[in-house]
């Protein structure tokens, strides 16, 4: 097959696969921004810890990051433009060495790794039910049930860190040395009425005693035992993300390199013209 058979199977391609690149981008920005208007106030982002544990912020950088790439892509395919060809598959191949990276790193300071995800647990924690931060608290309950978890390393006795669950005397709440009702055993269930005093008083309990009331292992822990338990899972999403920046990679790079032979032969056959 010749190179005018295969460039326009690349360029359909290419724009198909950058198509629908932009639309997940559009959704996720979609998303975050509603999250960001339902709060009815403003956040501040003062470090790396405070984006982490805004989900919503997470999701329009994320999806703003997906929009431009699946647009420059789009139009670089439709318009066969290399200047934008190239900022896609550069852009592409800069996200995929800095993911394979960030592998590398979590791999080598595993340990590390894991004190920086409890941190940003512990700070969630503290933000547990403070205007602005719905959101937030809708995220850590979610994963509290869905992993079969409470609290960062110290478990349930991390809740401390927040206003309404904090264990000292001082602390006029009734929900004083208590746990959010995600932590209790029968969060899981479908019951429609749930019983959202559940955790109450499980702070001063033993871990023997509270076993039999809530979840004692700390989300961090539950997260990475739920890796390693579906890591099967975990490597066929990794190379199937792969896969798909790779292949953006290399159909970018193909019709760019494809539109600059058009070009030179365009040129030599006109100059062999004039002569």
């Amino acid at each position: 097959m010749s190179h005018q058979d295969t460039r326009p199977v690349v360029k359909y391609l290419l724009f198909v696969f950058n198509f629908l690149f932009w639309l997940f981008g559009i959704v996720l920005m979609g998303i975050g921004i509603w999250a960001l208007v339902e709060r009815e106030s403003e956040t501040s982002i003062n470090s790396y810890v405070d984006f982490f544990t805004d989900p919503s912020i997470v999701l329009i950088v994320v999806g703003a990051l997906a929009f431009i790439l699946g647009f420059s892509g789009c139009v670089g395919a439709l318009r066969e433009n290399c200047v934008l060809l190239t900022i896609f598959y550069l852009l592409l191949l800069l996200i995929f060495v800095l993911e394979v990276m960030a592998g590398v790193l979590v791999f080598i300071y595993s340990d590390e790794f894991e004190q920086e995800a409890n941190d940003i647990v512990e700070t969630s924690i503290m933000r547990y039910r403070q205007p602005g931060y719905e959101d937030l608290t809708n995220f850590i309950d979610f994963s509290q049930r869905t992993f079969e978890c409470c609290g960062a390393a110290s478990t349930y006795n991390d809740w401390t860190k927040n206003k309404y669950f904090n264990c000292t005397p001082s602390n006029p709440s009734l929900e004083r040395c208590g746990v959010p009702y995600s932590c209790c055993l029968n969060s899981n269930t479908e019951e429609e009425i749930i019983n959202t005093q559940c955790g109450y008083n499980t702070q001063r309990l033993s871990v023997v005693e509270a076993n039999d009331k809530i979840y004692t292992v700390g989300c961090v822990e539950a997260l990475l035992d739920e890796i390693k338990t579906k890591s099967y899972i975990v490597g066929v999403t990794v190379i199937m993300v792969a896969a798909f920046q790779i292949t953006g990679i290399v159909l970018a790079y193909v019709l760019c390199r494809e539109i600059e032979n058009e070009k030179e032969r365009y040129e030599h056959s006109s100059r062999a013209r004039l002569n």
